[in-house]
């Protein structure tokens, strides 16, 4: 049996548990195949039994580039394929899963389990969105180890174990999911990089949208951003500013054990 996991992950919270579910998986003796998106594996050459999907939400809703990803490139079986979808979210609520659901179904993929994992908050731009304390987020983080296995029992067994939000709410959060992902360009153009930039490229090498540019040494930011926080997040002097103000940026590696590192989870399987 062989599993395929896609990944889409701004600053490695949904990466991270990509990896727990992998550890599970290999510790199951399940061949495991996983993937981020942005390396654009050609799918049509890759045979799969099961397929795990794993993302970012904004506003209730999966991150509109996952879904105009498998929309492009998810090849339709002839045979149902069962798939789990987990999202990450720095608070509690449930998500919206049942437009991916539609997409899947039309590819002949059958979603089966779906759940939200609270993590952290990595979008420090907005005064609003407080950061997530330490010992919080090391809870969450236990929280979802102790999900993994039990979650995965019952996707391998065939059973159904899908997160659901009202029908009422469903409207309402596409709309807000579409209306938002559309003004990101114009929130966007607010980004900038003061005077202690060290010029690195690092920013504008590792965008996922390719939404950085390199210009006499300097980055300029366009106008296709996704808000994925990683520019920000990852620059090793915290020069990006948004609305030339300096933002605190969210580095779990400084503070925090990434949940993959446990012994019993990993390390029997490095090198296989």
């Amino acid at each position: 049996m062989t599993g395929l996991i896609l990944y889409f992950s701004g600053t490695g919270n949904t990466k991270r548990v990509a990896n727990e579910f992998k550890a599970c998986l290999l510790k199951k003796k399940v061949n495991v195949l996983m993937y981020s998106i942005e390396e654009h594996i050609n799918l049509t050459n890759i045979g799969y039994d099961f397929l795990i999907i794993g993302f970012p939400k904004y506003y209730e809703y999966p991150i509109m580039c996952m879904l105009d990803y498998l929309k492009q490139n998810l090849q339709k079986y002839d045979k149902p394929i069962p798939t789990l979808a987990f999202c990450t979210q720095a608070g509690p609520l449930q998500t919206d899963f049942t437009g991916l659901e539609k997409l899947l179904k039309k590819k002949n993929h059958r979603l089966t389990v779906a759940i939200s994992f609270p993590y952290a908050n990595n979008m420090m731009i907005f005064r609003a969105f407080k950061p997530t304390e330490p010992a919080k987020l090391m809870e969450n983080q236990e929280n979802i180890r102790k999900q993994i296995e039990p979650l995965l029992n019952i996707f391998l067994k065939g059973e159904i174990s899908k997160e659901h939000t009202k029908i009422w709410q469903r409207l309402f959060i596409y709309l807000v999911a579409a209306a938002c992902t559309k003004l990101m360009p114009a929130f966007a153009m607010r980004f900038s990089a003061d005077q202690s930039c060290t010029h690195c490229g690092l920013c504008a090498e590792n965008c996922p949208m390719k939404n950085i540019k390199m210009v006499h040494g300097n980055p300029v930011f366009e106008n296709h951003c996704l808000f994925c926080m990683r520019c920000i997040n990852s620059c090793p002097s915290n020069s990006i500013r948004y609305n030339k103000r300096k933002c605190r940026q969210y580095k779990w590696k400084q503070t925090l054990q990434p949940i993959e590192n446990k012994p019993s989870d990993v390390s029997e399987h490095k090198g296989k």
